[in-house]
C-alpha cells in the first residue's frame, strides 16, 4: 500500500494525463459510433458478412488483423449490431494513434508529440476510417506501425521484445494487401540493425526463436495465395489494369486528392474538401521541405521510399487507398511543428515571453485545425444529403 501511495504521489499529473487522454481517445472513437449516420453503407455490409472464425480465416485469411478481432467480437456478441460491427475498426484506430504518439515521442520530444498526436487523432480522415467498418484501417495501423517498429530498432536496439516483436509483426503485416512492398523496403533499409540483432542473439535458443518468429504467420499466407485472385489482390495489383490514359490520370489523382481536393467519396469523405486543413497542410510542407534538405537520413529515405511505393500502390487502383500515406503525411506535419518551433525558439533562446508566444500560436493553431475537423467529422458530414442516402442500409 505504501508503495502503491508512492507511486500515485510521485506521479499524479502523468497518471491523470494519461487517465484524461485515454477518455478523450475512447469517446473520440465510441461516441455515437453505431448512430452517427443512422444506417452503414453497401461496402460496410459487404465487410462485416465476410465469414469469421477459424473457418472464415482458413478460407480468405488476407487482412487477418481485422478480421481476427472481427471473429472474437462477434463470436462474444453474436447479436451485432451498427457498433459492434464497427467497434473493432475503433480498436484498430486506438492502436494507431497510440502507435503514433510513441513514434512521434520518440523521433522528437513530448511537445511535439502531444500536439501532433491531437491533430492526428481528430483529423477527419482517421475519424472515417477508424468508425467505419472496412478494411482501410489496417493501412492506417500497418504504417504507423512499420514507422514504429523502425524507431524502436534504433532507439532499443538490442531489446527482446523489439527484435521478436519486430518479426511477428512483419509477419503479420504482409497478410495486408500491398503491404509486402513496405516490410520488405524497410527490412532492406534496416538491414544494418536487423543483422545486429542477429548476431547478438546468438544463442540457439535465441536463434530458433528468431526464425520461428519470422515464419510462423507464413504457412496460413501460402495456402491462401494458392486460391484464385489472391495472388494479385496480395500484391495490391488491380484485377485488370486500366489503359495508359485512365493510369496516368489515376496518378495524378493521388497527390491532388492529398494537398489539392479530397476524394468524392461520400462512404469516407465530406464532397471535395482537401485532406489536409490550411495549418496542417503548411506544416506538412515544411516537414517534406526538411526531409528534402536532410535526404542522407536514414530516416528521410526510408519515409521518401516507402512514401514512393505507397503513391504507386495507390495509383495502381487496386486494394490499396489512400489511407496507406495519411500517416506518412503526419510524419510530416510532426516534423513541420517541431522544426518551426525549433527555429523559432532559436532566435529566442533567452526571452520567456518570445519563448511562450511562439509555442502559444502553434497550440493555437492546432486547436483550431482540431475544432474544424471535429466539426467537419460530427456535423458536416452525417448531415450532408449524400451521406445519408449512402447510409442506407441496417443491421
Amino acid at each position: 500500500m505504501k508503495r502503491t501511495l508512492k507511486f500515485w504521489n510521485d506521479n499524479t499529473r502523468l497518471i491523470i494525463g494519461w487517465l484524461v487522454a485515454i477518455g478523450l481517445l475512447a469517446w473520440l472513437l465510441v461516441h455515437h459510433l453505431g448512430s452517427l449516420v443512422g444506417g452503414m453503407s453497401g461496402s460496410e455490409i459487404a465487410a462485416v458478412t465476410t465469414p469469421v472464425g477459424l473457418h472464415g480465416i482458413w478460407a480468405q485469411p488476407l487482412y487477418l488483423p481485422l478480421e481476427a478481432v472481427r471473429s472474437v467480437v462477434f463470436f462474444a456478441f453474436q447479436d451485432h449490431g451498427q457498433l459492434l460491427s464497427r467497434l473493432p475498426n475503433a480498436l484498430f484506430g486506438a492502436l494507431t494513434i497510440i502507435s503514433f504518439g510513441w513514434l512521434i515521442l520518440l523521433w522528437h520530444n513530448r511537445r511535439t508529440a502531444i500536439l501532433t498526436t491531437a491533430l492526428f487523432a481528430t483529423s477527419a480522415w482517421t475519424l472515417h476510417i477508424s468508425r467505419l467498418a472496412s478494411f482501410d484501417v489496417l493501412y492506417l495501423w500497418a504504417v504507423t506501425t512499420l514507422l514504429l517498429i523502425q524507431a524502436l530498432l534504433h532507439k532499443k536496439a538490442k531489446k527482446p521484445f523489439v527484435w521478436y516483436g519486430s518479426l511477428l509483426t512483419w509477419g503479420l503485416l504482409i497478410y495486408i494487401p500491398g503491404m509486402i512492398w513496405l516490410v520488405l523496403a524497410q527490412i532492406f533499409l534496416q538491414r544494418k540493425y536487423i543483422y545486429q540483432n542477429w548476431k547478438h542473439f546468438s544463442k540457439w535458443w535465441q536463434r530458433l526463436a528468431s526464425l520461428l518468429a519470422a515464419t510462423i504467420w507464413l504457412p496460413l499466407l501460402v495456402i491462401g495465395l494458392t486460391r484464385v485472385g489472391n495472388l494479385r489482390l496480395w500484391l495490391g495489383l488491380p484485377a485488370q489494369f486500366p489503359g495508359l490514359t485512365t493510369l496516368a490520370k489515376q496518378f495524378v489523382a493521388v497527390p491532388v486528392h492529398l494537398f489539392i481536393r479530397g476524394p468524392q467519396y461520400p462512404e469516407l469523405w465530406l464532397g471535395r474538401a482537401p485532406v489536409l486543413d490550411v495549418f496542417t497542410l503548411v506544416a506538412c510542407l515544411v516537414g517534406i521541405y526538411f526531409y528534402a534538405t536532410k535526404w542522407k537520413s536514414m530516416r528521410s529515405r526510408s519515409l521518401g521510399v516507402m512514401f514512393a511505393i505507397s503513391l504507386i500502390l495507390v495509383g495502381l487502383g487496386g486494394a490499396v487507398g489512400l489511407s496507406i500515406v495519411v500517416p506518412l503525411l503526419y510524419v510530416g506535419v510532426a516534423t513541420g511543428i517541431a522544426y518551426l518551433l525549433h527555429d523559432w525558439l532559436k532566435v529566442f533562446p533567452n526571452n520567456p515571453l518570445a519563448r511562450g508566444l511562439g509555442i502559444a500560436i502553434i497550440a493555437v493553431a492546432v486547436s483550431l485545425s482540431c475544432v474544424y475537423n471535429l466539426r467537419a467529422y460530427f456535423i458536416a458530414w452525417p448531415h450532408n444529403s449524400i451521406t445519408k442516402a449512402t447510409f442506407r442500409y441496417h443491421r
